[in-house]
């Protein structure tokens, strides 16, 4: 049977200019030495097999391996229908030009099956893995869809997309076969992503930032996800490993935010250490040690909208979280509540300070009711905090984000221009600016404390305006003991907050003190006596005295004679 151009164009098939057109006249690299007939490499008028619709291939017998993930909800069994008659050549196993009647077509070229190197060849080198391939063959239906809360109903799906007799999906429902209208045999065009919103409805998808930006908008979900041959076979991702399918984009060449060059810093979100660990269904409270882009960002729902501390900006919308009291949150509305997937209950990056009262977690040290804490989860406890920079807009009401302390020292935040979040410093404990943490003691500079001074006057700790004062000297306790002895910020005060979980009191651990251990020291302090008063082996003679109605002795000059030494 020969299908001539112009009864093909009448009855709105147009296979004979497509590269299912496999006769000798075809267009494609695959073709017949000499056949003429166009129709007769599927179909035949006579003798055909008991498929439909007249059928002329041999029958598949192939037992695939069929695509699999955490958020599969469809149930796939082995191809049916229409799609079983699309792997006959798409599984590259079966001669092209073989027929039902034992007669094989001669095919030009050296071509025998499609070979599989090419992307028509969905079966992998051994003809039977559809593990990275759109699933086929399962009964969409509304039960489905209670289930997946990411797909249309049956009857609101794009009108193109047919279902099967038996309400399935095939192959057909996305390809036809007869015609190439829209390139790759689709149904329907998916210049921004038509066809798969067709059956789609991702949530945050709309007006997300990756729908709607114009390098990205003809091609959508193509530009990180692909139907067949996914290079990450759970959810079709395009790219391996993982950032791949971010960092093509997020580059120095690539035209967005440059996240690349920052994850080369020496303190760093580790995305490259682990493959395949990560998965969109996981639990914040039982997963394995990594960190994906996906962990902190959901790339459906990026929005472009501004945020006040502690909400989640719009580059964190529609991530997992654990709120402050530690249930799991499909939806993080805080920030920190994205922090603590990792950095609480599971504290995968630690520190080598040893204190008094010792907590990794640090949803405990944020905690409400802890005696003093740093305004993460809510405004701070002091009634008063003179050293607060208020030409930057800080008061005892301000809550900060995480992120205002620890990202890119080479972000926007930081007073560069680079990209800003937590992906890479060249700060320890991965800081915007440095916080010196290694040595004890340390002779005193601006820059070892600069990430402290981006919120607190460095004026009002170290000069007579400091509240905090030996008594009747108007010399500030800082002064004496950072500037003056070398001790850095971090020997007396913990910089997230101190845990009342974990034995925090208003008595010792107001003002964040909660005194380092690990070069020796051992203090206690009393915020609660009048005058306030500090005993410690750094002193010597103790203990001292300071604030209204002190009369002891100043500060004996000289701190214990620890030798410069890193952790």
């Amino acid at each position: 049977m020969t299908l001539t151009p112009v009864l093909a164009q009448a009855t709105g098939e147009g296979i004979i200019h497509t590269r299912h057109n496999l006769s000798v006249s075809g267009p494609g690299p695959i073709k017949a030495e000499q056949e003429v007939q166009v129709c007769i490499f599927c179909h035949t008028p006579h003798h055909a097999g008991d498929v439909k619709p007249l059928w002329s291939r041999p029958e598949v017998s192939t037992v695939y391996e069929t695509y699999s993930s955490s958020t599969r909800f469809a149930k796939p069994g082995q191809p049916t229908g229409a799609s079983r008659l699309c792997l006959s050549c798409h599984d590259g196993t079966i001669a092209v030009g073989a027929l039902i009647n034992n007669v094989t077509i001669a095919m030009a070229g050296g071509f025998t099956t499609i070979p599989v190197d090419r992307p028509s060849n969905l079966g992998g080198s051994a003809g039977r893995d559809l593990t990275n391939d759109h699933p086929i063959s399962f009964r969409y239906d509304s039960d489905l869809v209670s289930k997946n809360r990411q797909l249309r109903l049956p009857s609101q799906i794009e009108s193109k997309l047919k279902l099967d007799s038996g309400q399935n999906l095939q192959c057909t429902t996305c390809h036809n076969p007869h015609s190439d209208s829209y390139g790759k045999f689709l149904v329907m065009s998916n210049t921004q992503s038509a066809l798969c919103i067709g059956c789609h409805l991702v949530n945050g998808w709309s007006g997300s930032i990756h729908a709607t930006n114009v390098s990205m908008l003809a091609k959508g979900c193509g530009n990180c996800h692909v139907p067949h041959n996914a290079k990450m076979a759970q959810r079709l991702m395009k790219g391996y490993p993982e950032e791949q399918n971010c960092l093509p984009c997020h580059s120095a060449a690539g035209g967005a935010s440059d996240i690349q060059t920052v994850l080369g810093q020496v303190y760093r979100h580790r995305v490259a250490d682990t493959v395949g660990v990560h998965d969109t269904a996981e639990s914040p409270l039982n997963f394995q040690k990594h960190v994906e882009c996906e962990d902190c960002h959901n790339p459906h729902a990026l929005k472009q909208m501004a945020s006040v501390p502690p909400m989640a900006a719009g580059s964190l919308q529609g991530v997992k979280g654990v709120a402050l009291t530690g249930e799991v949150k499909e939806k993080a509305d805080y920030q920190y509540e994205i922090c603590f997937k990792c950095h609480a209950e599971k504290a995968f990056a630690g520190t080598s300070i040893t204190r008094q009262i010792n907590t990794q977690n640090t949803r405990f040290e944020f905690s409400l009711d802890n005696p003093s804490y740093h305004p993460v989860a809510g405004p701070g406890k002091a009634i008063t905090v003179p050293s607060l920079r208020t030409d930057l807009g800080w008061s005892t009401s301000s809550v900060i984000y995480c992120s205002d302390c620890h990202g890119s020292d080479q972000s926007k935040k930081a007073g560069a221009t680079g990209p800003n979040g937590p992906h890479g410093s060249s700060y320890k404990y991965l800081l915007l600016a440095n916080y010196d943490t290694d040595f004890y003691p340390r002779p005193y500079s601006d820059a070892n404390y600069a990430l402290c001074f981006r919120c607190h006057y460095q004026n009002r700790l170290f000069d007579s305006t400091s509240p905090f004062q030996l008594p009747s000297t108007g010399v500030s306790l800082h002064s004496v003991h950072v500037v003056q002895q070398g001790v850095p910020c971090f020997v007396c005060h913990e910089p997230h907050g101190v845990s009342s979980v974990n034995g925090a009191t208003d008595q010792n651990n107001a003002h964040l003190i909660n005194f380092a251990t690990n070069f020796g020291i051992v203090a206690s302090y009393d915020a609660t006596a009048i005058p306030k008063n500090c005993t410690s082996n750094c002193h010597s003679s103790n203990p001292r005295s300071y604030g209204p109605g002190s009369s002891a002795p100043k500060l004996v000059p000289g701190v214990k004679k620890t030798a410069l030494r890193p952790f």
